[in-house]
This record gives C-alpha cells, structure tokens and sequence, in this order.
C-alpha cells in the first residue's frame, strides 16, 4: 500500500491559497505556517509539530514566497520519513524556490495561471551610470525581496524588446543570479551585477550604430 505523504503545489499566491484552503479543512486536524520567508525556527516548529500525535490524519500546509536553504535542509527528514498519518502541502511560486532534494520527495502540482511580467522599475531606453547609481543605493538594505525573480526576469525580457543582444555566456549570469539570493546576496550586490552588464551592452549597441 502507498503511503501518502502529500505534494508540492506551484500557485501564483502561495500564502493566500494555503490560507483559502486552511478555511475550508477541520481546525482541529489541520495545521498552516506561513512566512514571507521560511526560516530554520519555522522549519522547528513544523517538524515538532509533526510528531504531535492526531487521532485523524493530520495536514500540515507550509506557505512562504522564498524558502531559507537551511531551513528546507532541515525539513528532509521528516519528509523522507513522515510520522504516520500526518501529509505534507508544500505551497509555492516556483519549483526553483525549493530544493531538487526537497522536490524529488513530493510530487508537484502546477497551478499556475500565467501572468504577463511587469517592466522592469527602470526604462532601459534611459538607462544610465547616474540612475544605475541610485536605484542600488534604494536597494542597498534589502534583503528576501519575495518579487526578485519576477524583477530579474523582467529586466531580461525588457532587455531583449530593447533590441540588446547577449551571449550565452551572459545569458547564463541571469540564469545564475536567480539563486543568488539564496546564497545570502543583497538585492543591490545582484542588480549591480545585472544593470552595469545592460549598461555594457548599451554602450555595444551604440558604438555599432555609430560605425554603422
């Protein structure tokens, strides 16, 4: 017989539809921890909570716009070795957010509604050294910004509609700093990567105009 330890869902709001569906289940057998970024103290809490004994089966539905790596570290075991009776449902924006560890435990399901991305905050028509400069210095604090990703691709995307062209190898420092924030990158240390590479490719594009 198969155990059934839960799933991973992919939803456009995670805390909002944990919580929709936390309204619609028995309070008694269901148990929801939400953050805007699951940390190893929420991860404690989660796996003491999963060994609290429930006479039914027992769900816990865990929420969060980014996951610490540490703290889904933590959470492998019980996930690889649930007690009985209690199910896992894993709420997120995107399968990246969670490790291929975390992910290879539960089965994912996608329900996703495609949204079209926002511009990017800067007008890459405009772009320069001086607004580059202040952006990053609006940015400098920041820290687990939940829309990192969605911002990083937005200026990818805007980017290209602006008509620059770049390589594989810089293609791939995008790809790349999707997870840098995993790894404890200010936002301001990522965009600066990323905005003086668009601004190197500006200055391409008009030097060819100009040969041109």
């Amino acid at each position: 017989m198969e155990i059934k330890i839960g799933h991973i869902e992919l939803v456009n709001n995670p805390i909002e539809s944990a919580n929709d569906y936390f309204a619609m289940q028995n309070p008694q057998n269901t148990r929801l921890f939400c953050a805007n970024e699951l940390d190893i103290e929420t991860a404690r809490s989660i796996i003491d909570e999963s060994y609290i004994a429930s006479e039914e089966i027992k769900q816990i539905l865990i929420a969060a716009l980014s996951y610490n790596t540490y703290a889904q570290n933590a959470l492998l075991k019980v996930l690889e070795e649930p007690p009985s009776g209690t199910i896992f449902i894993i709420y997120a924006k995107m399968k990246s957010l969670l490790l291929p560890t975390i992910r290879s435990r539960l089965p994912i399901i996608n329900h996703i509604k495609q949204q079209r991305l926002p511009h990017f905050p800067l007008s890459l028509k405009t772009l320069n050294l001086e607004g580059v400069y202040r952006f990053l210095k609006e940015r400098e604090k920041e820290f687990n910004n939940p829309f990192l990703k969605e911002e990083i691709q937005s200026l990818y995307l805007d980017s290209i509609k602006y008509g620059l062209s770049f390589s594989a190898r810089e293609a791939q420092i995008f790809e790349k700093a999707l997870f840098w924030e995993n790894q404890y990158e200010s936002t301001s240390n990522i965009f600066a990567v990323l905005l003086l590479l668009v601004l190197r490719k500006k200055k391409q594009q008009f030097n060819v105009t100009l040969k041109g």
